[in-house]
């Protein structure tokens, strides 16, 4: 029994083993729609259309003698093959450049969501030619194309494997001298398109576009090898740097200064020198793809979006004999700046920009030197400054202290040796907040004082007056002065309230003792001090003589009011004068 199911199993591998090497092709592939395998196709060139929507990026070229495989009496015969769920775009142009409303030959395979194709006879409008067959193309199985012009001017279309009569059929009367071949997608479809397929004869119908180099393609080749990877130049130890100061704007709530320059900074690589004559008498050279060392520049107190390396966008020149210039048009640089002075609104504060290159590792720091005499930029020309500060002085630096510190971007301690500081003197305009906050202080001390020599309603309405204007500058202070500190000028202006309180409790007293003094008797010391006539000169009032005597002893309160007012009104104009002299006026 044993000896019966070995032999069956031995017969079963061995059947199996013939099957296979009998049809090694059919067991290497697997069946598709139209009889393409994808190992066949493996000896095809492919191109990959991303989902970057409707247009053709890439032109290839047909050979001009054996383009493609041209039976008797035909112009032009391609095959290939490509792979999308939709939208399948070929374009046939007689130019690698052709503008939207060029004749042209272009092609839809799978259009509206793979429901029809079509022929068109300019990009993207005039159809000529429809056909409603759906589901054409896939994502899964390689769709075959097969186009063929033959001499009469007669367009065909063809997919091998679903039926032999043409998908599309075109009668041009002027037909095309097509030269150029496109492929393309729509929307956010993708598609790989196969072409030059060896397995199926069509192996050299498509040619990329050669172009000869030009010179300065061959320059910026040749530089790019020079510049060894980008690597730094040997010897360098300092980079010269000048700039332009286009806008100062400082924050003292938050401590922040706002710096807008140009900037343009110069070095020299010996690596990357040419000879003009070769290259068409360039003595420059820019380039966005230009792969050369640039310097890392750190502003070193910075702050917000100026932490780390600010040189982001900026131009690059290349000059003949090796030297460099780096060209940053609007840089914008944020540093932190504190004023420690308690003196608003007549500050004056000095900030500075601390710059320093970052280098390699196990290397020396590049020194920045500040050159003030190259051109066409010159420091400090129309500075805008669009805060409360104007600008007054400029400077520029080393930072030689040893015992600062900086740090490289994988934390290593350097030292500040070749940095420099851009030093900006600000000072605030201080003759608008005079004007502004200062007017109506002295009108106010005026009404104050104004108030000791009327009586009644108006009087009073001075008061009111001076108080609501005090009040009114003193809120309207808070939003300009620093918070940190009391500055003068806001002191004198809560002396002002403070004054305007008591003279007007001072002139309700005055009526009081004018109206309804109190009905006892004076104290004998206080008829005594209002008749003492050194007192009296001293508050402005006229020596008493009999006839005052006989009216102070009998009508003592009113004189008391009289001398209460002009004692307060000599304290408030000593008050008023410290106020002034103290606060800065």
């Amino acid at each position: 029994m044993n000896n019966l199911i070995k032999g069956s199993l031995a017969t079963y591998c061995c059947l199996c083993l013939l099957l296979v090497l009998n049809d090694p092709a059919e067991s290497a592939q697997l069946s598709t729609r139209f009889n393409v395998s994808f190992a066949q196709l493996d000896s095809c060139e492919t191109y990959s259309v991303s989902n970057t929507g409707y247009g053709y990026r890439r032109f290839y070229m047909l050979r001009e003698l054996s383009n493609n495989n041209r039976k008797a009496g035909e112009r032009l015969h391609l095959k290939f093959y490509v792979l999308t769920a939709m939208d399948a775009h070929i374009l046939l142009s007689v130019t690698n450049h052709p503008r939207p409303n060029d004749r042209v030959y272009e092609i839809v395979i799978g259009a509206g969501g793979n429901t029809f194709s079509a022929i068109r006879n300019a990009m993207g409008m005039r159809r000529v030619a429809t056909s409603q067959e759906p589901n054409l193309v896939s994502l899964y199985d390689p769709t075959p194309i097969e186009i063929v012009q033959n001499q009469n001017g007669e367009l065909f279309v063809y997919i091998p494997g679903f039926k032999k009569e043409p998908l599309l059929h075109f009668i041009d009367e002027a037909p095309l001298v097509i030269n150029y071949l496109s492929f393309s997608s729509f929307g956010s479809n993708t598609a790989r398109w196969f072409f030059d397929c060896g397995f199926d004869g069509y192996g050299s119908e498509i040619a990329p576009i050669v172009k000869e180099e030009t010179k300065t393609e061959k320059l910026l080749s040749q530089l790019n090898i020079q510049a060894e990877n980008a690597s730094m130049p040997a010897n360098l130890s300092s980079i010269s740097f000048h700039f332009q100061t286009r806008s100062l704007a400082y924050e003292q709530t938050s401590s922040l200064l706002q710096t807008r320059m140009h900037m343009m900074m110069h070095w020299r690589d010996s690596r990357l020198g040419w000879k003009p004559e070769d290259f068409g008498s360039l003595e420059s050279f820019e380039h966005p793809d230009l792969r050369i060392w640039k310097p890392r520049m750190n502003v070193l107190n910075g702050a917000l979006q100026s932490v780390g390396q600010v040189l982001q966008s900026y131009e690059l020149m290349v000059y003949a004999n090796g030297s460099i210039t780096l060209y940053a048009q609007n840089l914008q640089l944020a540093s932190w700046c504190v004023d420690s002075a308690r003196n608003w609104p007549s500050e004056r504060v000095t900030c500075d920009i601390e710059l320093g290159l970052i280098g390699q590792e196990g290397q020396e720091n590049v020194a920045l030197i500040y050159d003030d005499q190259r051109k066409p930029i010159a420091p400090n020309e129309h500075v805008n400054t669009p805060s409360g500060w104007s600008f007054t002085q400029m400077s520029v630096v080393l930072v030689e202290n040893d015992s600062q510190r900086r740090y490289s971007p994988k934390g290593m301690m350097q030292k500040m040796t070749g940095d420099v500081a851009i030093e900006f003197t600000l000072q605030r305009n201080r003759n608008f907040y005079m004007t502004v906050f200062y007017l109506p202080l002295i009108a106010c001390q005026m009404f104050v004082i104004l108030s000791f020599v009327l009586r009644s309603t108006r009087r009073s309405s001075l008061i009111l007056i001076a108080l609501l204007i005090a009040a009114w500058g003193l809120m309207y202070m808070t939003r300009h002065a620093s918070p940190h500190y009391v500055p003068p000028m806001m002191t004198a202006y809560k002396v002002i309230m403070m004054a305007t309180t008591y003279c007007y409790i001072l002139h309700i007293c005055i009526i009081w003792l004018d109206l309804y003094p109190p009905r006892s008797k004076a104290p004998g010391w206080l008829v005594t001090l209002i008749n003492s006539n050194v007192l009296r000169c001293v508050l402005g009032l006229r020596f008493s003589d009999s006839s005052d005597y006989c009216d102070i002893q009998e009508n003592p309160w009113h004189h008391m009011a009289k001398m209460l007012n002009n004692l307060s009104s000599v304290v408030t104009i000593i008050t008023f004068a410290i106020v002034d002299i103290t606060s800065g006026f």
